[in-house]
């Protein structure tokens, strides 16, 4: 789904209303208060009236867009930008394309984040896993490998001379909490690991995890791979040595060799390169609170490669009661079936529903 296509589909609010209504209800709008189907006629607010409960309610009351002050066809228009854009987009140029302001901007593709996931996914077959290393890398005085120190540089002193009465050069080279001893990369280093497994031409998962052992490790195995139907490819770290007990599992020395014979982990390593520029080119930085939502969307994304109905799944997402955990879906329901059918009808007819009688 482009924005042309949105704005062609969803003229006014009235379009947009009828086609989350439909995703949601299909052809009876619902109380999410009582969930009685004695409802009203839609009010030109886009609410209706229970006649069981006697409460109002509309199609984005006890979901994710719950208390949602834009309109849903910019909901429908952010959906289309975010999913169309594989290494993602800075909250600056989505509040830019929408006309938003930067905050709301960014709340809002911190709420799309939320729902960026097409349910509970189990893993089987070749099965990479490895973990990276997230976070900036120090500056040459901040680190404790440069040992040297600035040249005295005559002509640079006398400007500074010359200037200090007029001008306040802020010397921001060499930070107060800069680092003590050598910054090493990937294993060891102070930066927030991630996680990550492939199945071979199939999906990834990947969570951020504070400690990179053996006891989680294993529970995130067991938890996502088939065991008896699989076979785990991993480095040399010596956290991994231990799947030789629990699955079938193949070690790669990377100090010799990447790859033999097809026995590799390129597939999670190219993940993680796809993970680094976007963090790098969009986002430029990232913190550790927010991290997950970041890595779950980039899990999103790759996992909807091949068959990309990421718009309409955003769209049945944001339209489930705001306490579903929808990582944890067990997308094979009839409900779940139905409703992500409606959203892909609709898109590939291009014949948008009426309003829910």
């Amino acid at each position: 789904m482009n924005l042309i296509k949105i704005a062609d589909s969803f003229p006014t609010e009235t379009e947009a209303t009828n086609y989350f209504e439909y995703v949601r209800w299909g052809n009876k709008p619902i109380c999410c208060h009582c969930g009685s189907k004695n409802a009203s006629k839609r009010y030109v607010d886009f609410r209706y009236f229970c006649n069981e409960c006697r409460r109002k309610f509309s199609v984005t009351s006890d979901t994710y867009l719950h208390h949602t002050r834009l309109s849903l066809r910019v909901w429908l228009m952010c959906f289309a930008i975010i999913s169309d854009a594989k290494k993602g987009i800075s909250a600056l140029q989505l509040h830019r394309h929408l006309g938003i302001t930067p905050k709301t901007a960014w709340k809002m593709y911190h709420q799309v984040r939320e729902i960026m996931s097409d349910g509970f996914i189990s893993l089987n077959g070749i099965v990479e896993m490895d973990e990276t290393y997230v976070g900036g890398k120090p500056r040459k005085f901040q680190s404790a490998k440069y040992t040297g120190a600035m040249d005295y540089n005559e002509y640079l002193e006398d400007k500074l001379e010359d200037l200090t009465d007029r001008f306040t050069f802020d010397n921001n080279a060499i930070k107060k909490n800069g680092l003590t001893e050598d910054a090493p990369r990937g294993r060891g280093t102070s930066k927030v690991p991630v996680v990550g497994m492939v199945q071979r031409n199939g999906d990834v998962i990947a969570e951020v995890m504070k400690k990179t052992n053996w006891k989680n490790f294993k529970a995130m195995v067991q938890h996502y791979v088939d065991m008896d139907e699989s076979v785990l490819i991993t480095d040399e770290f010596k956290a991994y040595s231990k799947f030789d007990t629990i699955i079938e599992h193949i070690k790669i020395d990377h100090s010799k060799m990447y790859s033999y014979k097809g026995l590799n982990t390129n597939s999670i390593e190219s993940f993680w390169a796809i993970v680094k520029r976007g963090i790098i080119g969009q986002y430029h930085s990232v913190s550790e609170k927010y991290l997950p939502n970041y890595v779950d969307e980039f899990c999103f994304k790759y996992n909807n490669r091949k068959f990309d109905d990421m718009f309409e799944t955003l769209v049945f997402n944001s339209m489930l009661p705001s306490d579903t955990i929808i990582k944890g879906m067990t997308t094979n329901s009839k409900k779940i079936r139905d409703g992500k059918k409606r959203a892909r009808d609709v898109v590939s007819s291009q014949k948008m529903p009426s309003k829910a009688a």
